[in-house]
């Protein structure tokens, strides 16, 4: 208790020395602050970048010139261009490269639904699981009802539109029929799973793709139109096609790799930037942090009297903790509260001249704020990574105060080493 009392007796007793000490740590804390904020949003900006920009690769089969005769009256031809199918053997041997999450096969084809003597175009999406997909990896499609398509689906499983199966008074494990476009095969299916889409009107069904497969007609079974490949992150796009283009076991002359990380590329560029400087910025406000309040303490020392008196040093220490810790708690409230602005205004002059470029949004609400997010892929988060309106978060605030206390014992150690050493010279 008499320690708390003489800490705000010294306090009191010394207002220019405590409001100097204050203005010294406010703009350390700030700086620190700032530094710990750039580096928080650049790690959240990198993450957000992944997810939104999207690490698919997709292998198709090239397009093969074909010249067919105009007429059968005329010796006229004409050139159409024909793509053939990509063979399940050569899927299975890309899957089986590094950094690969996910893999998919897609086979689409439009078809009949025969709804109770109703009938309906629609276009039958055969798939080796429907969350793989783009329309539900970003959240266009989401599944309210039952399952999806996987592994487990049975060969008659589809998913259906949960408006259109409400139009027609269906739910899940009833069936229906579904005719092929040219009329010569007919499948009854049964509904495991209903799913809900952003885009109205949603006239798409998801089954397996040996469903689709049958009901198109065309191609080996052991073939599909495409498939896709979802990796750990889009900075592996290139190392796996590069990779994947050097497999002989494949023929590219007759197939593909489309996937382009140049989108991720461009964001990268701004984000590590602002993460080092962030990291310098903490850096550099330490030793300039450490030094000031070193100079400053030392300055103080120098005007008390009585400082060769051990019972002076003890008092002396007491009052270094008046001029740091006080200090350090104020300035840190201080700067809690004009650090989320200066951070703003710093990561929106880094960001800005490359994000703007590839996202058509606002680079600050790209770095800080999932919702506002609109991708190449269209893809909106549902949570924001970084609340501009607010406060620091708390873990970052307790690494300013921690680094901020990290200079001071540095300081003070110091200053005690220099005290005792100056008792034992005069001694």
């Amino acid at each position: 208790m008499n320690f708390v009392k003489s800490f705000f007796k010294n306090t009191i007793s010394t207002p220019v020395r405590f409001i100097l000490s204050t203005l010294v740590w406010i703009v350390i804390c700030t700086l620190l602050l700032i530094g710990l904020s750039l580096q928080h949003v650049a790690d959240n900006a990198s993450s957000n970048a992944k997810k939104s920009i999207g690490s698919t690769v997709t292998l198709i089969a090239k397009q093969k010139k074909v010249t067919e005769a105009a007429s059968t009256n005329t010796n006229e031809t004409i050139s159409l261009f024909k793509s053939s199918d990509v063979k399940i053997s050569d899927v299975k041997k890309l899957a089986e490269l590094k950094h690969l999450n996910t893999y998919n096969f897609v086979v689409s084809t439009p078809a009949i639904a025969n709804f109770s003597n109703t009938l309906q175009d629609i276009t039958v999406t055969g798939v080796l699981s429907n969350a793989a997909t783009e329309d539900f990896s970003n959240g266009t499609h989401t599944i309210v009802n039952g399952t999806g398509i996987s592994s487990d689906t049975a060969s008659n499983g589809v998913v259906l539109e949960k408006n259109m199966a409400a139009s027609h008074h269906l739910k899940v494990g009833e069936t229906f029929e579904l005719l092929s476009d040219h009329g010569d095969t007919l499948k009854k299916v049964t509904i495991t799973g209903l799913y809900t889409s952003k885009n109205e009107n949603s006239s798409k069904i998801y089954a397996p793709y040996q469903l689709a497969k049958s009901l198109k007609g065309q191609g080996s079974k052991a073939t599909v139109d495409l498939a896709t490949f979802t990796l750990d992150g889009p900075q592996y796009i290139a190392d796996f096609k590069e990779t994947a283009e050097q497999m002989e076991t494949i023929d590219w002359d007759k197939n593909t790799l489309i996937g382009d990380d140049s989108a991720y590329q461009q964001l990268t560029g701004p984000i590590s930037d602002m993460h080092a400087l962030g990291e310098k910025l903490v850096f550099r406000t330490l030793i300039i942090g450490f030094l000031l309040i070193l100079l400053l303490q030392l300055t103080f020392l120098y005007y008390r009297k009585k400082q060769t008196d051990t019972h002076t040093h003890i008092t002396g220490f007491k009052r270094l903790l008046s001029d740091i810790l006080l200090p350090i708690i104020i300035a840190l409230l201080i700067a809690s509260m004009s650090a989320t602005s200066l951070t703003k205004i710093i990561a929106e002059h880094s960001a800005s001249p490359v994000i703007s470029k590839v996202e058509q949004v606002s680079p600050i609400a790209f770095l800080f704020d999932h919702t506002q997010q609109a991708s190449i892929q269209s893809v909106s988060a549902t949570q924001p990574a970084f609340n501009l309106t607010s406060f620091p978060s708390l873990e970052l605030l307790f690494k300013t105060f921690g680094l901020a206390l990290f200079i001071s014992i540095i300081a003070v150690s110091i200053i005690i080493f220099i005290l005792y050493r100056q008792k034992k010279t005069i001694n």
